[in-house]
């Protein structure tokens, strides 16, 4: 804004007045501001959260320039912020990795005029990640078996298919290999079936036969129950 200032002084001629006019030129302060100032992001990666709040557009409004302004992202430490921001004011925000629910960032905006005017919004980043991998798990067949030892008692009447089973493995979520157990012990067969077949002789007994995932945790069992024939008067 511009005024004209009219002052009076005598003249060096006698009886005369000389005019005398000085320019101020008043001149507003750069001012910006940026809207929302508050905003809630869900992290790009939360495989919770819709795509569209994982994002957000601000606006920044400068008065008494033409010069327009700049965005940036910053850490409350002022240190480079985690999310991203276009120069159309979308703000995007980052996954989630080493990154705790609740941090909160700075959205700046700087007059590019006077870069000391700059306005701020804070947005705060939620979530949980990506979707947790689920557990391997690992499934036989069959679960129980009666089976009869291959010699004594009267055992030499009985099928051998009734002395040995083939169990199966099934394995999901993981691509380990599936190792096999009798009662804990390795057999040192690997993958998803397994003949079992009983001792020669023995008493009543039951023993456990295990699928495992190989250098993993997962498993199943399978118990096999062993008994000897008796027929009446043999």
């Amino acid at each position: 804004m511009m005024q004209a200032h009219r002052h009076h002084r005598p003249g060096r001629q006698r009886g005369g007045v000389t005019d005398v006019y000085h320019q101020i030129v008043c001149r507003h302060q750069v001012e910006i501001e940026v809207w929302p100032p508050r905003a809630e992001v869900h992290f790009i990666d939360d495989w919770t959260a819709n795509p569209a709040t994982t994002q957000v557009r601000f606006e920044a409004q400068v008065y008494n320039s033409s010069q327009g302004f700049t965005w940036d992202v910053r850490g409350i430490d002022g240190g480079p912020g985690q999310g991203m921001i276009d120069a159309g004011g979308l703000y995007r925000a980052p996954p989630q990795v080493g990154i705790a629910s609740g941090t909160t960032e700075l959205v700046v905006a700087t007059a590019r005029e006077d870069p000391l005017r700059k306005a701020f919004a804070w947005v705060t980043l939620v979530g949980v990640g990506l979707k947790p991998a689920k557990p391997a798990e690992v499934a036989i067949w069959p679960p129980r078996v009666t089976l009869y030892y291959q010699q004594g008692a009267a055992n030499r009447f009985i099928s051998d298919c009734n002395k040995q089973c083939e169990f199966s493995a099934s394995v999901y979520d993981s691509g380990a290999p599936i190792e096999w157990l009798v009662d804990g012990a390795p057999q040192g067969v690997i993958g998803p079936w397994f003949l079992y077949r009983t001792p020669p002789i023995g008493a009543g007994a039951e023993v456990t036969v295990t699928a495992q995932l190989q250098g993993q945790a997962a498993f199943a069992d399978a118990k096999v129950s062993q008994f000897n024939f008796d027929w009446p008067g043999v």
